[in-house]
């Protein structure tokens, strides 16, 4: 079976490539035309916190609905089977306040980040069990 493409560029919420924005660790070597690459998973899932920091500082994006919403138009995505997905995976409900990033946040964030990462790339249980090294890597890159 063919890995998720997300997995195959180490962009695991499948980023848009930007013409102004050139991520930490972003690579162009697979000649990738509409989703960022990275170097590694750590660098895909770094790049995910910051731009879901920036929705919840910058755009007041502080539930799963706005976030998923943001990130995830509905011209691209079923965004309310999106939202059921992510809220069933992390156990929060869908309009409950999240906390701001800081350390002792960690665990919500990179948690949220590996069930955006289930509905983008169609991970397991397993999948996000064996991802939540480089998550935690990634978190560390920002802080």
């Amino acid at each position: 079976m063919k890995q998720a493409r997300g997995l195959r560029n180490n962009n695991p919420l499948n980023i848009i490539k930007s013409k102004t924005q050139v991520w930490l660790g972003e690579t162009n070597l697979g000649g990738e035309t509409r989703f960022c690459q990275f170097s590694s998973m750590q660098y895909g899932f770094r790049a995910a916190l910051k731009l879901l920091r920036t929705y919840y500082s910058k755009y007041g994006c502080i539930t799963i609905r706005q976030i998923i919403c943001r990130w995830a138009p509905e011209t691209e995505n079923q965004v309310e089977a999106y939202i059921k997905t992510v809220c069933r995976i992390t156990q929060m409900g869908a309009d409950t306040p999240l906390p701001p990033m800081k350390a002792e946040t960690k665990i919500v964030w990179c948690e949220l980040v590996l069930a955006m990462a289930s509905v983008e790339c169609g991970l397991s249980a397993d999948d996000r069990d064996t991802l939540r090294y480089s998550v935690a890597k990634g978190w560390n890159m920002l802080f």
